[in-house]
């Protein structure tokens, strides 16, 4: 059985066009995505140099040559930039676009050498542009986006394609004696190539959808600033841990933050500074955090944390150590610039003891609840909220405990 070249690469071309096209309308619809663009360009380099390889129809052999392996070559080259950025943010190893300058180079030498010599050679530079690639993906993405496992095995079984092709045209070559010479062997490569390319592109489309819902679905539920929980998601957190704390009777410790005199850094030294102050702080708080807390930005330079099954003396420890890591840290800006920063503490605990409350003496932190176990998530946030204006009134960077007796609060200097 023979398939003619010419008649299989011409719908598999118009194929890969229609691709194309429609990966041009889908890359306007996505959010700034870098590695899909350079595949996009290797899409439009490939179809380039498939329509001048097909013009030798018309042209002369060497013109086509020329420039269609040329363009094919630095197709490829732009696939390969795509996985790797794409795949932990890297760059192509040198000697892949150092392999391409070199196929480029060297096509005009080529042409006086037979084509089943030529064929061997470009297949080999294929099979190493498209197998480099396919190991990364199986080394560091294997298990990302599962979209991308159909993209390194594509891209796996197009160097396989060029390899076996390769390996032919050196034990065959009465089977190149022409491009389009229409033997088993060279047309089921060619279609074996074009259905890898197209396999991979529609996976590696798939998986930058997919990376995209997913930051949209984080995005929904974190603040993109700090990458902490934003307030929409921290209620119904809230919600379930108060009520899981009532099930099995365990205390809940809740810390509202609000960083000092914020504005400053706004107004000394402009918003982006006081995005960095921000960021810096969040990742103070969650390298103190274990991974049952619950960290959220509430707004502003307001920040909750909900500590679960951790009683007065272990939400106090957690407290004063973030008062005093600020407190003790001030944040290194742009230009060498250093800001001191504090940050006030308001504490609420739902205690399993029930309402049973020791009065604190001034200046003292006793190790107890201090709210019934009937507590409303409302009442717990009212309650932080009034302990966390205290401490504002008392002079910022504290800790102070509600109480039942409003008068009566317990204050702790993070010096």
């Amino acid at each position: 059985m023979q398939l003619d070249v010419p008649s299989l690469m011409l719908p598999l071309g118009l194929g890969y066009l229609l691709f194309a096209w429609q990966l041009v309308l889908v890359r306007r619809r996505l959010l700034a995505d870098q590695a899909l663009a350079l595949w996009t360009k290797g899409c439009v380099f490939l179809l380039a140099g498939m329509a001048v390889l097909l013009s030798r129809l018309l042209l002369p052999e060497w013109l086509s040559v020329l420039f269609g392996n040329p363009l094919v070559l630095c197709g490829m080259l732009y696939f390969d930039r795509a996985i790797y950025l794409f795949v932990g943010k890297r760059r192509v190893p040198r000697w892949l676009p150092a392999l391409v300058v070199a196929g480029v180079l060297a096509t005009p030498v080529l042409l006086a050498w037979p084509i089943s010599t030529r064929s061997m050679v470009f297949s080999a530079v294929m099979m190493l542009l498209a197998g480099a690639p396919a190991l990364h993906v199986f080394r560091h993405a294997w298990h990302a986006e599962s979209t991308m496992r159909a993209v390194g095995l594509t891209m796996l079984m197009l160097s396989l394609a060029h390899a076996a092709r390769a390996v032919q045209a050196g034990l065959m070559p009465s089977e190149y004696l022409d491009f389009f010479q229409s033997s088993l062997g060279q047309s089921i490569v060619v279609l074996l190539a074009f259905l890898a390319l197209l396999g991979s592109g529609v996976g590696f489309v798939m998986a930058c959808l997919e990376r995209t819902a997913r930051s949209m679905e984080f995005l929904a539920s974190h603040d993109a600033l700090t990458g902490c929980l934003n307030r929409r998601s921290f209620d119904p957190l809230c919600n379930h841990e108060v009520a899981r704390a009532r099930r099995g009777a365990q205390p809940l410790a809740l810390l509202l933050l609000d960083l000092d005199h914020f504005k400053r850094v706004n107004d000394l030294h402009g918003h982006h500074c006081g995005d960095l102050v921000l960021q810096d702080f969040a990742k103070r708080v969650q390298a103190r955090l274990r991974s049952a807390d619950v960290f959220a930005r509430l707004g502003g330079e307001e920040f909750a944390v909900l500590l679960p099954s951790t009683d007065l003396a272990g939400a106090l420890g957690v407290a004063d150590y973030l008062c005093r890591a600020v407190a003790g840290n001030p944040v290194r800006l742009p230009g060498e610039q250093v800001f001191s920063l504090t940050v006030s503490v308001g504490l609420a605990m739902l205690s399993p003891d029930g309402p049973g409350e020791d009065t604190m003496q001034a200046g003292q932190r006793h190790r107890h609840g201090t709210a019934a176990p009937g507590l409303s998530p409302e009442s717990l946030y009212m309650r932080a909220d009034q302990a966390l204006y205290q401490a504002k009134r008392q002079g910022r960077n504290r800790v102070v405990v509600w109480e039942s007796d409003s008068l009566a609060r317990s204050e702790a200097a993070a010096a």
